[in-house]
Parts: C-alpha cells; structure tokens; sequence
C-alpha cells in the first residue's frame, strides 16, 4: 500500500509520531524531535508496489523493508524511541 500523504500522525504504543515530507523520504518525528526517516527503497516492487525502508540518524539503513509502510515504521519506533519500554515476556527466569 502506497503512501499518498506528505504528513500524517499515526498512533502507536500510546503516542503519536508525525510522518512528514513526500516521497521519497519522509521524517519521523516525536513532538518535534526527528526519530529517522521512512524511504522509498524501490519505486516498484515485485508486485508493483513501492517498497520502503527506514533510515538512521546516521545514514543507516533499517534492517526491515516492504511494500507495509506503517508496520515498517512501528517496528522502527519499537527499536530507536526511548519512550517504548522493552516488551516484557511475563517470564521471571528459568525454573529447575
């Protein structure tokens, strides 16, 4: 699914990033404070879709990519916003 919009807000893991700019490259913001950027990898993918990834503030490229930019973007956020707790297990160790 193809990312029309040049800014838009999407919620996730209650709170709200901002996705700014157009393509090829948008921000990814927090309250003002850029995250990184989501951009087009390949204007068109197998299936004719443009395909996206993400990048660092150091010029990195994110380890995911596909034509689901919202999922690519929330498992960005998951990895880089200091404010998303770690997901915990519910485990509390081994038992022997």
């Amino acid at each position: 699914m193809a990312l029309e919009l040049d800014e838009l807000d999407l919620p996730h893991r209650g709170s709200t990033y901002r996705l700014a700019g157009g393509a090829p490259e948008w921000a990814i913001t927090r309250g003002g404070t850029l995250l990184g950027h989501l951009v087009i990898k390949s204007p068109a993918g197998e299936e004719g879709e443009p395909v996206y990834t993400t990048r660092t503030l150091d010029g990195g490229e994110g380890n995911v990519f596909g034509t689901d930019w919202e999922q690519i973007v929330k498992a960005y956020l998951n990895d880089v916003d200091p404010e998303i707790a770690a997901p915990t297990t519910g485990e509390s160790g081994a038992s022997q």
